[in-house]
């Protein structure tokens, strides 16, 4: 896997890019963000903590992290994450934006793995997300999406305290505009994504069909769109996109130009 780019500029690196199933070639969802001089992480899928350390990302770089959903693809290399930057010697607090019903438990989980928050040496800030997320000059607007829904439909009069809220992000620098859609419940969660022009679209194709995305963006001003999370049994080509692979760096500069690691 190829080192990140050094310097300025705004980049992305796909960290992992499988379904929800494990995959032998493929590590879960996660992508890094240097925006303005900002190191951001969105999603924890595992092995995402192993993966920063091959590309030559220091845990103490990270600025935050968001965490669209909880479904364990997303959030499983959380714990260690935190643990590696532990044993590093991080001292910065970390801020940590995820859906608000899912803090205390992620917390309770925390501490039956002895990852105490007086143990780890540095003060991690767990932020609802309930509006738009700052860090620095990089603006990201998370958007509820349908993810859960069918799983709030199945389950919630059951098990009614443990929220079931998605999001799809919006991400802003002072350069670049791009969005990611992590899992969706449908294509029409993309249209609150697409209404102003995007550099770039990162979205899935596990739970939405080839056929109906590409009709969808057939007239969106997008300037390139990326395809990942597809799914196992996913045979059908979206025009135009390209599907990633882990380790794909994306310079923002040139939004239709992938540098493959």
């Amino acid at each position: 896997m190829k080192r990140v780019p050094t310097g300025r500029g705004d980049w992305i690196v796909l960290l992992g890019t499988a379904d929800g199933l494990a995959n032998p070639k493929r590590n879960h969802a996660a992508l890094l963000a240097r925006l303005d001089g900002k190191t951001i992480l969105l999603d924890a899928g595992q092995p995402c903590s192993q993966t920063l350390k091959r590309l030559g990302i220091g845990l103490d770089e990270l600025d935050g992290i968001v965490i669209t959903h909880t479904h364990t693809d997303h959030v499983g290399g959380l714990p260690m994450l935190l643990q590696s930057a532990w044993l590093e010697g991080r001292q910065r607090a970390l801020p940590i934006w995820l859906p608000p019903q899912a803090i205390r438990p992620l917390r309770i989980w925390l501490r039956a793995c002895y990852l105490f928050s007086s143990r780890l040496g540095f003060v991690v800030r767990w932020l609802p997300i309930r509006g738009p997320i700052r860090i620095g000059t990089v603006r990201i607007c998370a958007i509820r999406n349908s993810h859960l829904d069918e799983t709030r439909a199945r389950f919630g009069k059951r098990y009614p305290d443990v929220g079931y809220d998605a999001f799809s992000l919006v991400v802003e620098s002072r350069h670049s505009r791009f969005a990611y859609s992590s899992d969706i419940g449908a294509v029409a969660d993309l249209e609150p994504l697409c209404r102003k022009p995007l550099g770039l679209l990162i979205t899935e194709l596990a739970h939405i069909e080839a056929g109906e995305l590409g009709e969808f963006l057939r007239t969106r001003p997008i300037g390139r769109v990326v395809l990942t999370h597809v799914g196992r049994g996913q045979r059908g080509r979206v025009p135009g996109a390209i599907r990633a692979h882990d380790g794909d760096i994306i310079d923002l500069r040139y939004h239709k130009r992938i540098v493959p690691a």
